[in-house]
This record gives structure tokens, C-alpha cells and sequence, in this order.
């Protein structure tokens, strides 16, 4: 017999099954917990709006019958919609027995830490309890993680602007690696997100080279004889135009750190000789039958996946496998919003003064609405934005709505044909419209609900390419399926 916890956790039960929500939720009572429940992704969703506190969320989805849905419609959607609003709760699957191993792993990719089968709308109590505890011991390292990066200390040792859980785990990762000095480390990250500024904080962190230099190169920006040169130096008269000799970059960082940024674009006649490097620690300047031994961390950097540049022959696969040792990957700004106002109220500091007059504040619904965009070019992208907003901005001492760029609103990317509504359509609404019984607003939303909900029904695509065809982004589509219970 299991005895019930001597402490109160508390457990967000999801599922759409009110006869197996019952049983999970007495089960989970007596073992100590105290349940909130929700039946919906949308009630859900209302829940966690609130920011409760949740060690833990069980979600399952089943069907008219009470079953719950098998490998091919995992709610994986509702998996992501609580990670994004509770980040720290740690998600457990509930799934049926039949389920595959490729939508369980597209579910750990989502942020599942584990599943319970559920057979017949019951689940086997000692799985329940052993998964309740693996799930909050996971919850205790995070929050231990997490409580030295809530202080800031780490955020202002780096640089880096913002407090998000995805910001501080990535942190966490780098100051680890920075401690193993000998290690090669491999950065992915969109355009924009601060792939130099992270090596830069391998670098300073780094307590065998930190004292020592700091290099980059840009990959995509040497080629031929003179990027082997660049790298690896060469003697006098090597070449046409050698009037002197060169260390070149690997010597010149002896003892301490190289970024290779855009490391996907180097030269492929270029990557044995760097590849020698990494292996044995020597260089050949150009022109010389001399090999001099340098001791150098190499950093590279890239917004390009390098397995899938191997596949394509244009990086060697013996190379790839030297540089992954230690893997940094950068999130986009879009997946974390919560770094935006800290973002914008750093830049407007930075950059007010030296416009029309200093900006002291900040509406937010500028925060809001900079979080409905793309972003594509990441951080980068929205320091161009403030810094242009403060340029043209007219009086006042608060950056508003209206001092955003109007392309920011405009709709970019969309063909200029309009497709139109069919005629009895259009006609029912102006006669509802003219007779009161329905605004603007209704008629608009009751489009754009039927709209998404025969998409969302199809199942043709994933909400990333989804929201890219709508020309929206992905937490706009997220926020209006919530609005619409879909």
C-alpha cells in the first residue's frame, strides 16, 4: 500500500475524459497531491494564463468514446502550449499503449519528460507515483539550476539581456562548457542571436584562457591561398604578393580562443588542414615544410546544419565529428518572448540619448505588439527597430505604439490579389450587420475561426509552416487557437 506524500504538490491534470480524469485526479489525491483540472486545451490554456504554480502537468486527449487517440494524433499541440506558458512544470504524457516511437519522440522533442499508458481509462498506481516523483525530482534540479541565473549575477557576467528559462538553461550550458578549456564547441543559432557574443563569454569564462587572445574569423569571407594564409600563415615570397612573413590566426591565438563564425562555408580544400589542427595541434604556414605547434580552443559557429552539409558533400564528415564535442544552440527570439521587454528597454537606454531626447519609458503594448513579430533577424532585428522608432519619434518621453515602423504592421510577403468571399456570404452578413445583430468584429471573427479550424481539421502541415502561410507568427497562431478552443 502506498502512503501519501508528507507535502503537498500540486498536479494540473489535462485530459478530455471526465470518467478518467476522475480516477487520475482520486489517485494523484492520495498520493498527496492537490489536482487542478481542465478538459480542453482552451481551459487549459485560461489556467495557466493565471501563472499557478504546477510541479507537474498530466495531459491526455481521447475521443468521443473515451479513449484516448493513438501514435498518429499524440497531443503533442497541447504539450507545446503548456511548456510555453509554464515553462517550468514538467510534462507527462498520458498515451495509449499502441502509441509510436516517432510521434513519442516528436513529443520529447516538444518538452515531454515522460509517459504513462493508460489502458481502459485506468492507470497503474505505482507508474503514477514513480512518474509523479522522477517528474519532481526534474522540476528540484530545474528550479536549483535556474534560482543562481534569477539573481542576474550570470545574466550581467555574460551580457546576454533577459531572464527566460530558455536564455538561462542555454547560459547554464556555456559557463559548463567554458570549464573544460581543451574542448571544441559547436554554436548553432539563427542570424542575429548572439552566436559571437556567446563565444566571447566561453572565452571570458574560460579559467585556463581567459587572459589569452580572443580571435574571429569569418569563414564565408576567406577563400583560397589567402584564407590558408589567414589561418595558418605563410613565409616571404610563398606567393605572389608575400613580402613578408605571417603568423596567421592560429598562432596568433596561441593559449587561448578562435571563433570560426560560419564555419558551414569554409573552403572544403580548407577543412583536412583544420581538421589537422583540431587532431594533432599543428600548423604549416604556406611555403613552408615546417609544422609549428599552437594550443588553441576552436569555437565555431553557424545558422546552417552541419549534418545536413555533410549529407550534401560539402563538409567533411571526419570534420564534424572533431568540432561536436560540446553543442550550444542559440533559441530565436521568437521562442523566447518573455527576453523582449528587457531587450527594448536596454536598447532604448543605449540609444535614446542620442536622438531627440531621452526616452525614460515604455508603453506595453509596444512589448505586445513587437512580440506578434517574426523577428527573423533576431536580436539584431529588434535593436534595428528601437534604434529607428527613437529616430523618429516626436516628443513625449515613452516609446509607443505608434513610434514602432509602420512595416512592422504592413502585410509583407502577401500576394496584392485579394481572394474574395463568395456573394451570399458578404450579403447574409451586411443584412446582419444593417439589423444589428452583428459588428464588424463578430463577422471577422467567425471568418477567421471557420478559416483556421478547416486548416487546423486538414492536418497537411505543422503550426510553424502553418502560421508561415498565414504570414503570422507562430505564437499569434498558438494565442488565436487557444481564443477558439482548437
Amino acid at each position: 500500500m502506498l502512503e501519501p506524500r508528507a507535502h503537498t504538490r500540486r498536479l494540473f491534470l489535462v485530459h478530455s475524459d471526465q470518467a478518467t480524469r476522475a480516477a487520475i485526479a482520486h489517485q494523484a489525491t492520495a498520493l498527496g497531491y492537490v489536482v487542478r483540472e481542465a478538459c480542453s486545451l482552451a481551459e487549459a490554456g485560461n489556467v495557466l494564463r493565471a501563472k499557478p504554480l504546477f510541479t507537474t502537468a498530466l495531459l491526455g486527449r481521447s475521443d468521443a468514446y473515451g479513449r484516448l487517440h493513438t501514435d498518429s494524433t499524440l497531443p503533442v499541440d497541447w504539450v507545446r502550449v503548456v511548456r510555453r506558458l509554464s515553462p517550468e512544470t514538467q510534462v507527462v504524457l498520458l498515451v495509449d499503449p499502441n502509441a509510436g516511437i516517432t510521434d513519442c519522440c516528436e513529443a520529447v522533442t516538444a518538452g515531454v519528460v515522460g509517459f504513462l499508458e493508460v489502458v481502459n481509462g485506468e492507470i497503474d498506481r505505482d507508474a503514477l507515483a514513480h512518474r509523479l516523483d522522477q517528474a519532481e525530482q526534474s522540476y528540484r534540479r530545474r528550479q536549483a539550476e535556474l534560482s543562481k541565473f534569477r539573481s542576474g549575477e550570470i545574466f550581467e557576467n555574460t551580457g546576454f539581456v533577459g531572464r527566460s528559462a530558455p536564455l538561462a538553461k542555454l547560459l547554464s550550458q556555456a559557463v559548463r562548457a567554458a570549464q573544460v578549456s581543451d574542448a571544441p564547441v559547436l554554436i548553432y543559432g539563427e542570424t542575429g542571436t548572439g552566436k559571437q557574443m556567446l563565444a566571447e563569454v566561453i572565452h571570458r569564462l574560460d579559467p585556463k584562457r581567459s587572459s589569452a587572445p580572443f580571435l574571429t574569423i569569418n569563414c564565408a569571407a576567406i577563400t583560397g591561398t589567402l584564407a590558408e594564409s589567414a589561418l595558418f600563415g605563410h613565409l616571404r615570397g610563398a606567393f605572389t604578393g608575400s613580402t613578408g612573413p605571417r603568423a596567421g590566426y592560429f598562432r596568433a591565438a596561441d593559449g587561448g580562443v578562435i571563433l570560426l563564425d560560419e564555419i558551414g562555408e569554409l573552403d572544403l580544400a580548407l577543412q583536412p588542414k583544420l581538421l589537422r589542427v583540431l587532431q594533432e595541434g599543428l600548423v604549416m604556414p604556406v611555403g613552408s615544410d615546417v609544422e609549428y605547434a599552437v594550443d588553441v580552443r576552436v569555437v565555431a559557429a553557424t545558422n546552417r546544419r552541419l549534418p545536413a552539409l555533410v549529407q550534401e558533400k560539402r563538409f567533411r564528415l571526419d570534420l564534424y565529428q572533431r568540432l561536436d564535442v560540446i553543442t550550444l544552440e542559440i533559441p530565436p527570439l521568437r521562442e523566447r518572448p518573455d527576453d523582449i521587454p528587457s531587450l527594448v528597454q536596454f536598447f532604448v537606454e543605449k540609444y535614446s540619448k542620442y536622438y531627440q531626447g531621452e526616452v525614460v519609458g515604455v508603453d506595453p503594448q509596444v512589448y505586445d505588439a513587437l512580440a506578434q513579430c517574426a523577428m527573423e533577424g533576431n536580436v539584431r532585428e529588434l535593436e534595428n527597430i528601437v534604434r529607428r522608432a527613437l529616430a523618429f519619434k516626436e516628443g513625449g518621453n515613452v516609446l509607443e505604439l505608434i513610434d514602432l515602423p509602420p512595416s512592422l504592421f504592413s502585410d509583407r510577403g502577401r500576394s496584392t490579389a485579394s481572394a474574395e468571399l463568395p456573394r451570399e456570404v458578404l450579403d447574409a452578413a451586411r443584412r446582419m450587420i444593417e439589423r444589428g445583430t452583428l459588428s464588424l468584429e463578430d463577422f471577422v471573427g467567425q471568418c477567421e475561426q471557420s478559416l483556421l479550424a478547416e486548416l487546423v481539421n486538414r492536418k497537411q502541415s505543422s503550426y510553424a509552416d502553418l502560421a508561415r502561410r498565414l504570414s503570422i507568427s507562430r505564437r499569434t497562431l498558438y494565442n488565436k487557437l487557444q481564443r477558439y478552443g482548437l
